[in-house]
Order: structure tokens, then C-alpha cells, then sequence
């Protein structure tokens, strides 16, 4: 195979060195790669007295919740609008979506939405936020559109959004600015890098990205456009962390498919595969195997059907007709050698349908002995725990479980270390800044800067709401202003906008339950009708419940009499009286801390 160099030379004519790290004696001698040219101005000149200014809501502390935002005068550019899965101590929230108070009242100046690409940490959000931001206009690639479009019309938003569709390296203008898709490769087809060409320079943000010189069908990134634009001057790139800790270079997708491609044609039973329904290539590889050993190919799980259905409407998935079909009762009529199933849960969530058939769960799909499960993926932090129990379970019913710890079925759809140094090699941004990951990986890949020789006012590591502001030199610093940004989470069908509040209270049930007292009190004396009545859950049980009962009925009864004997009418202090008596209680008698919901009910 190529190497990297030998690549970029038959597509360019010239050749192109290797990316490396400098050694120190380099780095003090400046020797690390020919002189940055200036940044180019386009043709509209700055405002007098205008502004650049760049900072992030979200996807700068945290993989996910991306949204990032370049202000060009006043004039608001936002890229992505993801959620971010919650964290295993975040109890039953759906997700987290970005903090976008920074933007109230400038609805308006929002000229554009520009999404990277489709998968949910960049897109997921815009149910929720598009009509927050007053609708401003979309743009995105194909199958990007496509599954913005498919997560509006869940919530009958999509006549409501201007969706824009840009090829690539088409420059569009929109205000003063002329945006510019650019072919990356990434775990998901039609991924795109976003050229911003202001009047103050180009900003380049590399949305999800690695270098894959033998991608499965698609073309790989366009070497040659990020090479001109760095020939041409970028004042900035903002580009991702999320494998900066990681050294060499991310392994191709055509490797998977070899190790794939033996797996199906080695089973003697039916092939079960779980993966994530965004690996349109990966699937792609999938369905071409099945197809090359007369395998019908069956799909279970929501967001798989839905994935396939419009990848394949699009032409980013083909198959014969009648090759893919829903998993059902017909499936088992066909020999086991001839069915491979394509199922959703490859982290182990406990509704996806890969756990559902490790429990025997599952309404269609039951593991039989000779069955074949392949994981092509790999847990997500945090998820160890779930996969392995699922894993376990398909143990125990008799198939025979492939994962990436021992064969080559996953690989990361971002750039190792030395993706992110061709990066930077190719684009000669004057400034650098980390963004898409954790502040260790971010700060790996200003680490990754330095070794490249960027001098420390040139590196940028900001995290969400740290403004950062450009100068008519070209210059930049961190604004004294930051915006505070807090966690918004989605749970159920609506945004709780007090969302650390709500995460307290689950923590608290679930380490220390709660307990309901309720209060019948005359409406004119407010003397008690009788004791209360307790409800306890999670905190109190066996022979100690009912004199434990007793003693709280009496402390909260004292707490209530008191207040009342002290002249309060306010109903919010006499609960709070009665709250903190039982919260002493509790303390002092169990060592915990439940919640308290005091009742008072008039008659």
C-alpha cells in the first residue's frame, strides 16, 4: 500500500513530506516546516471597528452537545447542533443538548446553521434549538440534510427549516462570509470540513475527521483543497481532539472489511451483527459479503431501518431488491447458513435489540447454538459494563461472540496523532485550537502544536463559553467576557431547563429514597386533622419500619406545630420547617439523607 507521501504526490504532482514530530534541537532552531504564509483577505474588507470573534457552547469539555460559534461583526455562524449521551451517573436523562442563552436575543443575526456531518453529537439538538433560534437557515451535505430532515419530521418541524444542500468546494455566500464544504473521511458518508472565508481571514473547522487513503465507497478527503487553502493563508483551525492521545494513524475501514469478510464466509450458522446505524460503509461492506455468500440480509432496530431506508433511497446503500429485508417470521424459513442479521445495541442499551437477544427478549430473533455474533464496534466509556453483561448473556445461550478486543472489527472514524500532524501540515492555520473532546484530549493535541513549533499565543484551548478575539493583525486573545453555559438535559418529550436540579434529585432517591408526609389541616386554624400520613420508598423497611414511621410522624407533627405557633403562613416555610426536621432525623437516627416532599392539604 502507499505510503502517505508517495499518495499526495500522484494526486498532486509534487511531493509532500511525512509529518513528524521535531526533536528538540529543530524546534530551537525553528526548523519545523517552511514559513506560514499571511492570511488572505477576501474581497469585503472589515468593518471599521468590527470584530471576529469565535467561542463554543458546547463539544470543548465533553464528546458530544457540539456547537460552535464564529461571530463575524456582529453577524452569527453557528456549525452543529448535537446532543450528547448522558453520562452513567446522569439517572434516566435522555440527553444533553447545548446551552444556547449566550445567543438570546440575537436570534436574528443568526445567519447560518452549518452542520459537519449527520451523526447525533452534531445534529441531534436541532429538534430542539431550531425553533429556539427562530429557524435560521440550514446547510449541509446530502445525507446530512436527509437526516436533519428525517429527525424534524419526528416532530412535524421540517416545513419549518430552510435546508440547504451544498456540494463540495462549491463557496456560497451568505452575509459577508463565503462558507465552503471540503470531503473529509469519517465514520459516516458525506462528511465535510467547513471553510468560513471572512473579511478577516479563513477559519477552517475540521468537523469529525481522520485521513483513510483506502475508505470504503467514497472517495478519501481532499488533500489537494486543504493544501490550497494553507497555500492561500488560514488565520485559524479548530480541529479535532478526540484520539490526540493516541500515536500513528487511524487503521482504514478496508482492513474491517477483511476481517468481516472471513467471519461470514467461516459461520456455519447465522451471522448476527451489531454495529452503530450511522456506519452506512461499514453496513455497506456488510450487505456486498452477504451478498458474495447468498445470505439474505435482515434488519432490526428503529434507527437501523430508518438509517438504511434513506441511505438507500439516496444511493449511499445499495442492494439488490428483496437482498434487505425487516426481521420477522419469514426468516426463519430460510436455512440458517443463508440469513446474517444486521441489529442496533452495540453498547449494550438495554431497549437496542442486541440485549433484547442476549435476554430472550427479543419478539423475532432468538440465539440458537451455532449462531455467530459479531460486535463491529467498541464500547463507549463508560458502557464497559453493559456490553460486557450482554456479551455474558449471549454466552450463556450458545453463540459464539466476535469483538474488537480480539480481531480487527472496529476502527475509530477520528484521526490518530499523526492525522492530526498531516492536518496542521497541510493547512498552516496560524492559530490552533483543540476542540471535540475531553480538556485531556484536547490538551494532548496542544501538545501535538507545540512539537510543531506553534509558538504558546498561537494555541487556543478553550472550553464552552471562553470567548476568543481576533485583532486586524491577525492577532488573538481570550476575551475578559465569558458566557456561562450549563447543562441542559432532555428528558422525555421536553428540556428541563434546571437540569442540575433535577439530576440532584435523582441522585438523592437513589442513594438515600425518598418519603411523602401529608398533612390534613383545618383552612381557618390550620390545627392538624389527625396524624399525617407517611410514604416512604427506598428508605425505610423490615421490623424497624413501623416505630421509625412513628418517630418521623412526630418530629415532622413538632416541626408543623411550631412554624404555626410562630405566627407562619407562608405554605413554602412551614414544608421547609418540617423538611429540615426530618432531614435531621433521618441523619442523626440512619445515616441518610432522603428527599422530603412535605404535603399540606386544607379542609
Amino acid at each position: 500500500m502507499k505510503t502517505i507521501g508517495e499518495w499526495l504526490q500522484r494526486k498532486s504532482g509534487d511531493a509532500v513530506s511525512l509529518p513528524s514530530v521535531p526533536d528538540q534541537n529543530q524546534r530551537k532552531q525553528g526548523k519545523v516546516f517552511p514559513p506560514r504564509p499571511q492570511a488572505q483577505r477576501p474581497p469585503n474588507q472589515p468593518r471599521r471597528g468590527g470584530t471576529l470573534r469565535l467561542f463554543p457552547i458546547g463539544g470543548f469539555e465533553q464528546v458530544g452537545r457540539n456547537c460552535f460559534v464564529v461571530d463575524v461583526d456582529g453577524d452569527l455562524y453557528l456549525i452543529d447542533l448535537g446532543l450528547q449521551f448522558p453520562d452513567e451517573d446522569m439517572l434516566g436523562i435522555d440527553y444533553l443538548v447545548p446551552d444556547i442563552s449566550p445567543l438570546k436575543g440575537r436570534e436574528n443575526r443568526i445567519k447560518a446553521v452549518l452542520f459537519t456531518h449527520a451523526h447525533l453529537d452534531h445534529i441531534g439538538a436541532v429538534q430542539h434549538l431550531l425553533p429556539q433560534l427562530h429557524f435560521p437557515p440550514c446547510y449541509g451535505t446530502k445525507l446530512t440534510a436527509a437526516f436533519i430532515r428525517k429527525r424534524l419530521d419526528e416532530v412535524h418541524l421540517t416545513s419549518k427549516v430552510q435546508m440547504n444542500v451544498v456540494p463540495y468546494r462549491q463557496r456560497i455566500r451568505i452575509g459577508r462570509v463565503e462558507v465552503e464544504f471540503l470531503r473529509v473521511t469519517h465514520s459516516i458518508p458525506d462528511s465535510a470540513a467547513i471553510a468560513l472565508h471572512t473579511p478577516y481571514g479563513t477559519i477552517v473547522h475540521t468537523g469529525d475527521f481522520k485521513f483513510d487513503l483506502t475508505p470504503m465507497n467514497e472517495p478519501p478527503a481532499d488533500f489537494q483543497r486543504l493544501a490550497q487553502l494553507g497555500s492561500n493563508g488560514v488565520l485559524a483551525i479548530v480541529a479535532d481532539s478526540t484520539n490526540a492521545t493516541k500515536p500513528g494513524h487511524s487503521k482504514s475501514e478496508r482492513e474491517i472489511s477483511e476481517t468481516l469478510l472471513d467471519l461470514i464466509r467461516d459461520a456455519k450458522g447465522r451471522v448476527i451483527i451489531s454495529t452503530f446505524s450511522s456506519l452506512l460503509n461499514r453496513i455497506q461492506q456488510i450487505v456486498d459479503h452477504a451478498r458474495r455468500y447468498n445470505r439474505k440480509v435482515f434488519v432490526s432496530g428503529r434507527s437501523m431501518e430508518t438509517n438504511l431506508e434513506i441511505a438507500q433511497n439516496l444511493g449511499y446503500l445499495k442492494a439488490p431488491r428483496g437482498l434487505i429485508r425487516k426481521v420477522g417470521p419469514g426468516m426463519e424459513k430460510l436455512p440458517d447458513r443463508e440469513v446474517l442479521i444486521i441489529t442496533t445495541g452495540s453498547q449494550g442499551e438495554e431497549m437496542a435489540g442486541l440485549a433484547r437477544i442476549g435476554l430472550g427478549t427479543h419478539r423475532h430473533i432468538a440465539v440458537k447454538q451455532g449462531d455467530t455474533v459479531i460486535l463491529s464496534s467498541n464500547p463507549i466509556i463508560g458502557n464497559e459494563r453493559s456490553v460486557a453483561k450482554v456479551i455474558n448473556n449471549l454466552h450463556l445461550k450458545g453463540a459464539t461472540v466476535k469483538t474488537n478486543a480480539e480481531l480487527a472489527l472496529h476502527t475509530t472514524g477520528h484521526g490518530h496523532q499523526g492525522d492530526l500532524l498531516l492536518m496542521h501540515q497541510l493547512v498552516h492555520a496560524r492559530h490552533i485550537i483543540p476542540e471535540h473532546g475531553e480538556p485531556h484530549m484536547c490538551a494532548a493535541h496542544a501538545d501535538l502544536a507545540r512539537a510543531l513549533g506553534y509558538e504558546e499565543n498561537r494555541i487556543h484551548s478553550l472550553v464552552n463559553g471562553e470567548i476568543l478575539e481576533f485583532d486586524a493583525s491577525g492577532a488573538a486573545r481570550k476575551s475578559k467576557q465569558k458566557f456561562q453555559v450549563q447543562d441542559v438535559i432532555i428528558d422525555g418529550l421536553g428540556s428541563a431547563g434546571e437540569g442540575q436540579r433535577v439530576l440532584n434529585d435523582r441522585k438523592i432517591m437513589s442513594s438515600a429514597g425518598a418519603l411523602i408526609i401529608v398533612f390534613r389541616a383545618y383552612a381557618s386554624s390550620k390545627r392538624l386533622v389527625g396524624d399525617p400520613d407517611v410514604l416512604s420508598r427506598g428508605l425505610i423497611y423490615g421490623s424497624e419500619q413501623t416505630a421509625i414511621t412513628g418517630e418521623a410522624i412526630q418530629a415532622a407533627r413538632k416541626a408543623y406545630e411550631e412554624a404555626i405557633a410562630r405566627g407562619e403562613t407562608d405554605r413554602k416555610a412551614i414544608k421547609r420547617a418540617i423538611s429540615g426536621a426530618l432531614y435531621r432525623y433521618f441523619d442523626r437516627k440512619l445515616d441518610r439523607e432522603p428527599m422530603i416532599i412535605p404535603i399540606i392539604v386544607e379542609v
